[in-house]
């Protein structure tokens, strides 16, 4: 009875946990040589992830070489190789970035399987193993970094070639940003969220907004794209949520504006008019971590989720002030618009009709009888 339940639980929480595994180019790769630069063949490679404790393996081929794809999820690793006669090999820390293939190279010494030989990976890895043009960033940094009304596609006006609009998106037919980059419109760029497309097809703006609390990445791919991505022309960003740990996580947060905390504009005329109403609120919050059901299933290095909420509940007005035609008006006489008291208007019209005179034109005068012509030239 518990298994079935187990299993049903399981089967439901399914597209949560494959949410975040959509097909990419994130690899591990590298070369196993000996101490005299020889190629190791059939030596075993494991890579750790340091947040979940999830392992992946290969087998070095006959050049040596081994690559670990497919599913690796970006994150800091631990890599070891083992291969009888020679001492196991470790290396911490090795940083896998989204969307490219981190190289880490291993020489192995003669020596006990018994004994092991750890080196720390403490430096960003160099991409060597593809042609992709791109810059990423990374989860600490979007916490980090200000976005004026947190919005995701923000993050990539970082790279040096793309314009993405500020201001809000809740507005427009169809609502939404869109970026542009690489020398080429809005309509010829592209937008997924782990690798599914997040634009509206008739005018590329996002139909999407992400919480940034719950991206891992936020990738700017600037050319040489691989196949999956060949359909633009411009630039292509990829989103990346995050997934869960063994260790909870989560964030609570509430951004708000009120017109009370505003000024009024510099600008403004006497008597200063009321201040417009603002009420806004951007809210949610971000949980992950391994799943786990009481008495029934424990996922700790097995299985994990992440749950993301953001709302948005926003009133504002904006006053504006003008003035309906006069009786007069109506029936076609402007002239009281040229009161001084109002506009200066009649003092100004007077000094372009003496600058007329003196030029030996003759313009009617403001205070002319209705009717009268003026002799001026024209």
């Amino acid at each position: 009875m518990k298994k079935g339940l187990t299993l049903a639980i399981l089967v439901l929480l399914s597209p949560l946990f494959a949410a975040g595994q959509i097909s990419n180019n994130t690899s591990l790769v590298g070369t196993v040589a000996d101490a005299s630069g020889a190629v190791v063949v059939g030596a075993h490679v494991t890579a750790v992830n340091e947040g979940t404790k999830y392992s992946y393996d290969a087998v070095t081929n006959a050049e040596g070489y081994y690559a670990i794809t497919g599913q690796i999820l970006p994150g800091t690793y631990d890599i070891s190789v083992e291969l009888a006669g020679f001492s196991k090999a470790v290396k911490t820390g090795a940083v896998v970035t989204l969307n490219q293939a981190t190289r880490t190279d291993f020489a192995l010494k003669v020596g006990e399987a018994t004994s092991e030989v750890t080196v720390s990976a403490n430096t960003q890895a160099i991409q060597t193993d593809d042609s992709l043009l791109g810059e990423t960033v990374v989860q600490q940094q979007i916490e980090a970094l200000p976005m004026n009304g947190r919005n995701a596609l923000d993050v990539a006006n970082i790279a040096s070639n793309v314009s993405i609009p500020t201001g809000s998106a809740l507005t427009g037919i169809p609502p939404g940003k869109q970026a542009s980059g690489a020398g080429t419109r809005g309509v010829n760029n592209s937008v997924t969220l782990d690798g599914i497309s997040i634009e509206n097809n008739l005018s590329s703006t996002l139909t999407v907004q992400p919480n940034p609390d719950a991206l891992a990445a936020v990738q700017t791919q600037n050319g040489n794209y691989t196949a999956q991505y060949g359909n633009y022309i411009g630039i292509h960003i990829n989103l990346a949520s995050k997934s869960g740990t063994n260790a909870f996580h989560g964030t609570v947060y509430n951004y708000f504006q009120n017109d009370d905390l505003n000024s009024r504009g510099f600008n403004t005329v006497f008597p200063v008019p009321a201040k417009a109403e603002l009420r806004y609120n951007l809210f949610g919050g971000v949980v992950s971590g391994p799943v786990i059901i009481p008495f029934l299933y424990h996922g700790r290095d097995k299985t994990f989720f992440m749950g993301s909420y953001e709302g948005l509940r926003t009133h504002t007005t904006k006053p504006t002030y003008s003035q309906a035609f006069t009786a007069a008006e109506k029936a076609g006489d402007f002239s009281a618009l040229l009161n001084p008291a109002l506009s200066g208007a009649a003092k100004a019209s007077l000094l372009f009709s003496q600058g007329e005179k003196r030029r030996g034109r003759n313009y009617l005068h403001p205070d002319a009888e209705p009717g009268q012509r003026s002799p001026g030239r024209f």
